[in-house]
């Protein structure tokens, strides 16, 4: 049975849905390490609180990305549209700028489908302090120094301990760091962030985690790349500026979770 949607404008090009009963979550697969999996992200099992939060339907033509997507995945979230029919999870938008903060590959699926509109959350994203930026960190199950040796080419790569490396990236003197140590011993590398990730994926099938404690669980088996958050203000800018940051780049985290909805996608075009 289809949700019923009441609209009335709202200012801009957005328009309300409504508050919509949340839908059953959706079901993940979890893995050996203990943390949930889709595609190529794992993240840490946690229970959050459900807030039933205000959806409109934002214009997509007014929607800024700030990074870049990841293609196997627009073309997964396609087919998985088109075979539904229906639009579960809204995007999660800066309400002052149309920034996405979540939801890049469902903004791009659909316009590439040709849809006109998107159903949307908004907040006030400088001002939430329960908005919190965070990134991914990239993951590459190969031997660490197999892996180091395809970036070093186009970075400076030096070794120290573990907590010199992490103030190190955390500062922005380094791009990246490895974890986990071995024998004590971290690899440094800096370089030009977009370019080391490009070298990356032409090389390796990359994963990326929410955690770097992930680092913990794989220990010979591969490498975790651990980089600095992001800034809100930072995310804002490269948006602004169309400077779209690499995939993966940003984690944005609220202590709850917003109710899935069932839109049918003839709603949106």
């Amino acid at each position: 049975m289809e949700t019923p949607i009441s609209r009335h404008s709202v200012g801009r090009s957005t328009q309300c849905v409504g508050i919509l009963l949340p839908l059953p979550s959706s079901s993940e697969d979890q893995d050996n390490t203990g943390l949930m999996a889709m595609g190529v992200e794992r993240w840490s099992k946690q229970k959050k609180p459900l807030r039933i939060m205000r959806v409109e339907m934002v214009s997509i033509d007014e929607i800024l990305p700030h990074e870049h997507i990841i293609e196997e995945e627009i073309e997964s979230f396609c087919a998985s549209l088109e075979r539904k029919g229906v639009f579960f999870r809204p995007i999660l938008l800066d309400k002052k700028t149309h920034v996405v903060l979540d939801g890049h590959h469902r903004v791009e699926g659909l316009r590439r489908l040709g849809a006109k509109s998107i159903p949307a959350v908004l907040i006030d994203y400088a001002n939430d302090d329960e908005m919190e930026v965070h990134t991914w960190y990239p993951i590459v199950w190969e031997d660490r120094d197999k892996v180091v040796s395809v970036l070093e080419g186009d970075a400076k790569v030096e070794h120290m301990g573990e907590s010199e490396a992490l103030t190190t990236v955390n500062d922005g003197s380094a791009t990246f760091c490895t974890l986990p140590p071995r024998d004590g011993d971290v690899i440094v590398i800096t370089g030009v962030h977009e370019t080391l990730l490009e070298r990356l994926m032409e090389a390796f099938s990359v994963e990326y985690c929410d955690t770097a404690d992930m680092a913990n669980q794989i220990g010979d088996k591969g490498v975790l790349l651990y980089r600095r958050d992001p800034t809100k203000e930072e995310v804002i800018r490269h948006a602004k500026e169309g400077d779209l940051l690499p995939p993966k780049t940003t984690r944005h985290h609220l202590p709850y979770r917003y109710q899935d909805i069932r839109v049918p996608l003839s709603k949106l075009f």
